[in-house]
């Protein structure tokens, strides 16, 4: 008799990019945002800056790549005239520098691109400004400018970008079947409530509405991003790293050209002057930084660099559904470090496994041999 549930295809790589992103998603929290003292946390633009200098790192894995390529071609052996002819055909279409197939179009939508990122960036601080006003002024009446910031790309509507890669997709013809339809459903239903009922208990003040319409148009904001490097990687042949790397490029200086720009802007009024943030303070806490502290901002970076590379390779190795099951276990940990309610995390375990079965159905990796489910799977 053939079980109700099975096992399908689940590659070692996946599961040691997933633990990958897990340990990084520890250490960060553990080690950098828990320690509300740290510098990086006192100034967002610091942890703007070091989240796209970790794009830029990926400098690294690019040249790399372009010394095993150069050692390739100097191994491969003599051809003749006619062969050489036709690899050369083979070679310019498909290993061409970005920089020359890429069209003035192609470039101006990559830069597109990295303005989305910058504003998805400027949105997510903009909320913990908002958010930790709040608070503060319900507790003790002051505005307090030094709330600590919530890691980059975690995302509090994640059922947004779920929603928006399956109809994406739904558009460009994909092909889904009937535990795909069934599973998409479920997913939605059970993120979409832990999402609202989660983001309640954290934002529940004066600038709730302003804090959901902020999230939603974040999450959009990188559904968009996500799904053009996808498209990127697949139709312009550019790797993985070079992708984030030309990114760093482009963000890294704008960040910090920002950084000197707000640091002239003084918000409030006459009576209350505050700074978004701002770089001559930053430069004076340089003077009494910690130990710990220049340790945290040294790795940082990398630690960043390294993560959204993984990530992007869940792209380009898997599909961008296969990205779900990092997020999911990145807002699972960001949850069950607010240290909420017994029934609270009671819930929040019940709705993180109960939504990592249903991922784990609609990639294949288990199957339900039942009710017709187990039809055109892809093995």
């Amino acid at each position: 008799m053939k079980l109700c549930i099975s096992f399908g295809k689940f590659e070692l790589k996946y599961f040691f990019y997933c633990s990958l992103i897990f340990l990084l998603e520890i250490c960060i929290y553990f080690f950098v945002y828990n320690d509300k003292n740290n510098i990086i946390n006192k100034h967002c633009q610091l942890h703007t800056f070091c989240f796209f200098l970790g794009y830029l790192l990926n400098f690294i894995p690019t040249w790399i790549s372009h010394i095993k390529t150069k050692e390739k071609e100097k191994e491969k052996p003599k051809i003749n005239k006619l062969e050489e002819e036709d690899n050369n055909s083979i070679e310019y279409i498909y290993n061409k520098p970005y920089e020359e197939y890429l069209s003035l179009k192609d470039i101006l939508k990559f830069f597109f691109l990295c303005l989305i990122l910058l504003l998805a960036d400027l949105i997510e601080n903009t909320e913990d400004k908002i958010d930790g006003k709040d608070n503060v002024n319900e507790n003790n009446n002051v505005h307090n400018n030094d709330k600590t910031n919530d890691k980059k790309n975690s995302d509090d509507f994640l059922f947004i970008e779920f929603l928006i890669f399956f109809l994406i997709s739904k558009i460009g013809k994909e092909v889904y079947y009937k535990h795909q339809n069934i599973s998409f459903f479920i997913i939605i239903i059970l993120e979409g409530i832990k999402d609202i009922y989660f983001f309640i208990k954290k934002f529940y003040h004066s600038s709730s509405i302003i804090i959901i319409i902020l999230n939603a148009i974040y999450s959009i904001l990188y559904a968009i991003y996500y799904l053009y490097v996808k498209r990127l990687m697949k139709y312009k042949f550019i790797s993985p790293a070079k992708c984030y790397f030309m990114i760093g490029i482009i963000n890294t200086p704008i960040i910090i050209i920002m950084y000197f720009i707000i640091s002239f802007i003084p918000l409030g009024n006459n009576e209350s002057k505050y700074y978004y943030d701002n770089i001559f303070e930053l430069f004076k806490n340089f003077g009494n930084i910690e130990a710990k502290s220049v340790i945290i901002l040294i790795f940082l970076p990398f630690v960043y660099g390294i993560l959204n590379y993984t990530l992007i390779k869940i792209i380009y190795d898997y599909t961008i559904f296969h990205m779900y099951i990092p997020f999911v276990i990145e807002n699972f940990i960001e949850n069950i470090v607010k240290n909420f309610g017994m029934f609270e995390n009671i819930f929040l375990i019940s709705s993180f496994l109960a939504e990592l079965i249903i991922i784990f159905v609609f990639l294949e990796i288990i199957e339900i041999n039942c009710c017709g489910l187990n039809k055109n799977l892809k093995r």
